[in-house]
This record gives structure tokens, sequence and C-alpha cells, in this order.
């Protein structure tokens, strides 16, 4: 991911007292995925939203949409955490997709404490994925 964009994510996240949620869109080769872009979405949630985030199945289908109209593949979803850590919760495990990327952003009193990026393997099991900021 590039810096920049992570400075963009950050700066719709980090003031928001509630779970944020978005798309990440790029590329792919045999063994890296490669975010090029991202699209914000509002939380649908309608349980706590300080420590749960929901994204509507419509907003699931206009990020696929506009992925494949860029040349683009829908590689995952990045969200926060307020005040917890980067690490999935049982939740965020629950909801997840195989071979989908999960970048969590760990939010501590509205500043950026952390980020890691996550996989669901088959045995329904997360593993951390390196993250590399260019």
């Amino acid at each position: 991911m590039e810096e920049k964009t992570l400075r963009e994510i950050l700066t719709l996240v980090e003031k928001i007292p509630e779970e944020t949620c978005g798309f990440l869109m790029g590329t792919t080769d045999k063994k890296d995925k490669i975010i090029l872009t991202f699209r914000a979405v509002k939380n649908v949630s309608k349980k706590n939203k300080v420590q749960r985030y929901e994204i509507s199945p419509k907003d699931y289908l206009l990020a696929e949409n506009t992925a494949n109209e860029n040349n683009m593949t829908l590689l995952g979803i990045y969200h926060t955490h307020i005040n917890w850590p980067a690490i999935p919760s049982e939740t965020d495990r629950l909801t997840a997709f195989p071979n989908f990327s999960y970048i969590i952003i760990s939010i501590i009193e509205h500043v950026f404490s952390g980020i890691k990026s996550w996989q669901l393997t088959e045995n329904n099991i997360f593993k951390e994925e390196e993250l590399v900021l260019n």
C-alpha cells in the first residue's frame, strides 16, 4: 500500500468515534496484492458501532463494479478498531471471506496507533499478512 493511500484513509477515519470501513482495490501477481485505491463506505451496523462494522450488500456490489470497470480486483476491506489493537475479533472472523485481505487500523483516543493485515485461511483462522508501505 502506498503511504499516500494510508494517509488518505487515516484522514477520513482518525477522528470518527465509531468503527469505519471501506474497500481496497488493486492488482495481484502470483504472491502479492498491490493496493492502488480504496473506497470508503458507511458503517450500517445496527449494533454498537464503536465495536462493530457492517457493510451493505449494495456497497459490496458497487465496489465490485468499480473495481471491474477500472481493471482492478477487489482485494479486501479495511476497518478501524476504536481503542483496541489491530487484531481481528471473533466477530471479524465470523464475517470474513477466505482470500480477502482485512486491514485493521487501530485508533487510540482519536489517533492512529497501528495497522495490520489479516487473511482468513481455509481452516477459518486469521493469519497475519505482511503489509508493505511504499
